[in-house]
């Protein structure tokens, strides 16, 4: 099977419900099984992860998405990224004790924003996967050019890197199946939708998420990976076996092709 590129939401490896950050240790170690059992059937694979606990509260409460406003931001937006350094060694400590060759790969180190992702070095990302090791990104607060920093996600990440990197594929692992007709956790009539060509057909459904998000919810998801123009799916990260699914091409949540 040729390159994935895989994002497991910040919802599912921390508590996200929680102010402080905390990490979900047991859905880290399932995650990391799951990829150390797919990992050798592809010719290579890149992980992102979102944020979770360790971002969402603390970039909500200070406000640094919209841009650094005084001196007391800098320090925020400078702890802001230690706290995404801390989660991604947490579950890159994790992933390799699993036997997958995690590589801990800093985004903001080399991205340019201007409310948007610009251009991001991945270069390096490219040369690890010859390498057979596994790049390990992550959402994070990164320079902008016009507001000194806003929230590189990892919904932008992804689809940049599927792109730049000619990937099969964009996996985003959520918390929920996929795209329903509304929230299913308000509505037990709620319908999964299993394919989706674009924006216009679901927008009515989408709407941010119901927990701390400061990142667009699954609008964003879906817009970025049609904008990318390449296939993807959707799909319940948190059920066990579903990784593995997903990562060896069979169907799970909702596929997403422009």
């Amino acid at each position: 099977m040729s390159l994935k590129v895989l994002k497991v939401g910040g919802s599912i490896i921390t508590q996200k419900e929680k102010e402080e950050p905390s990490p979900d240790l047991k859905q880290m170690e399932r995650i990391a099984s799951e990829i150390s059992s797919s990992f050798s059937e592809l010719s290579g694979l890149v992980l992102v992860h979102g944020a979770g606990s360790y971002g969402h509260p603390i970039v909500k409460r200070t406000g640094i998405h919209e841009g650094l406003k005084n001196e007391r931001d800098k320090v925020h937006f400078a702890e802001t990224q230690r706290l995404q350094n801390e989660l991604n060694s947490i579950f890159t400590d994790i992933l390799i004790e699993n036997g997958v060759p995690a590589f801990p790969v800093q985004p903001s180190a080399s991205a340019i924003m201007h409310g948007n992702l610009e251009e991001m070095n991945h270069e390096v990302v490219e040369n690890l996967i010859k390498e057979d090791v596994v790049p390990v990104l992550y959402g994070v607060p990164a320079y902008d050019k016009e507001n000194g920093c806003s929230i590189l996600s990892g919904d932008e990440i992804l689809p940049y890197l599927a792109e730049k990197l000619s990937a099969e594929e964009v996996l985003h692992g959520t918390n929920v199946e996929g795209i329903y007709t509304s929230d299913p956790r308000d509505n037990p009539e709620a319908k999964i939708v299993r394919k989706i060509s674009s924006l216009d057909e679901v927008r009515e459904y989408l709407g941010g998420s119901k927990d701390t998000d400061v990142t667009g919810g699954m609008e964003n998801k879906v817009r970025h990976i049609l904008e990318s123009e390449l296939s993807g799916k959707i799909f319940d990260a948190s059920k066990k076996g579903n990784i593995q699914r997903a990562l060896r091409g069979e169907e799970v949540g909702t596929h997403i092709s422009p």
